[in-house]
């Protein structure tokens, strides 16, 4: 919500030497990442976003008719660059919107070559507790790899989250994926990276191309991941803001899920009671109305709930002005008014 680091602007008012090639290494980035994170250099790949380091993860161990699990609501890209390698997709059941660690493992079979989990999950914003993580991890079988996509894992706070780091160095088939797209507003860039034992990071390195970030993108993911205070403003405001918008959200007869990231999923069942049709009718013309007032949000039914609504939490201007849309929608068609109370900008 805050934007780029300043230092990351800096960046590109430099005078860049545009005829030469970037660092096919991307030592600088590396490094930094390095002493920031306290893990060794040699463990980590850089990727044009985190989507390319699962591109090459599915390149390098997938073949034809292997099979891959998923949770049924998680990140689309898993089940693509999978399908794209020839595996079978299998989709474990989540549980009250949560990665089920028992329904993952009853899907394992000789064939099972991956398990992702994006923790905190894309779109659920659920996630799994340092024991889980670790029973998961404990359960599956040693030949299978786990993908820890900890795309959104600045803005969990909760005091037993872990990103997955420590199962690196513990693990032999365990890899963690990290990205400058969320915390470090550097989407447009397309950088990520990942924490791997070093016979994954070779075989990766063996087919990613040599040029795949920029120069400038190297220098900016450098700027940004040093600048501590810049991102502990930027979780410090995702946190206020996201307690304001449950109560907000609460008092609007609107149920949220999740809610470790810098989204909420709103769960719009309860508005048109049960009947379904009603449900997704509401859905979309909700979609619709902010769409007609520049609100951008995510429709979720690709994910199979065609009844919620991703929202990012952004500004405290910018969630005044989505929770007050939302409600007027929702009071037009209700026909009644579900939130009385002063709004939290009043």
């Amino acid at each position: 919500a805050l934007g780029p680091s300043p230092n990351v602007l800096n960046i590109f008012k430099e005078k860049l030497d545009l005829k030469k090639y970037p660092d096919g290494n991307s030592e600088n980035l590396k490094r930094t990442i390095s002493r920031t994170f306290n893990i060794n250099q040699a463990q980590i790949i850089i990727g044009a976003g985190a989507d390319e380091i699962i591109s090459l993860i599915c390149q390098s161990f997938i073949s034809k008719n292997d099979e891959v699990i998923v949770a049924e609501q998680s990140f689309l890209m898993y089940r693509i660059y999978s399908q794209l390698n020839g595996a079978i997709v299998k989709y474990a059941k989540n549980i009250d919107n949560k990665f089920s660690v028992d329904e993952t493992l009853k899907l394992v079979s000789e064939k099972t070559k991956i398990v992702f989990i994006a923790n905190p999950n894309n779109p659920t914003g659920s996630y799994l507790n340092k024991n889980e993580l670790y029973e998961l991890r404990d359960r599956l079988p040693e030949r299978v790899l786990l993908v820890i996509d900890g795309a959104y894992a600045e803005y969990a706070q909760e005091k037993d989250y872990i990103d997955g780091k420590s199962l690196i160095s513990e693990t032999a088939n365990t890899v963690m994926t990290r990205t400058f797209s969320k915390v470090y507003a550097l989407a447009a860039l397309r950088i990520g990276w990942a924490y791997a034992p070093l016979h994954i990071i070779e075989v990766l390195n063996k087919i990613r191309g040599p040029f795949n970030l920029s120069t400038a993108a190297i220098n900016a993911g450098a700027a940004a991941i040093e600048d501590h205070d810049h991102v502990a403003k930027s979780v410090e405001l995702n946190s206020n803001e996201k307690v304001e918008l449950l109560k907000a959200y609460e008092e609007a007869q609107i149920h949220v899920h999740g809610g470790a990231a810098n989204f909420l999923l709103l769960d719009l069942t309860n508005l048109a009671k049960k009947n379904s049709t009603m449900q997704q009718e509401m859905v979309v013309g909700l979609n619709n109305y902010l769409i007609k007032n520049n609100i951008f949000v995510r429709n979720v039914s690709d994910y199979g709930l065609p009844c919620h609504l991703r929202v990012t939490i952004g500004s405290k201007e910018q969630n005044r002005t989505v929770l007050d849309k939302i409600r007027e929608y929702v009071e037009q068609v209700c026909n009644c008014l579900l939130y009385t109370s002063p709004s939290p900008r009043d």
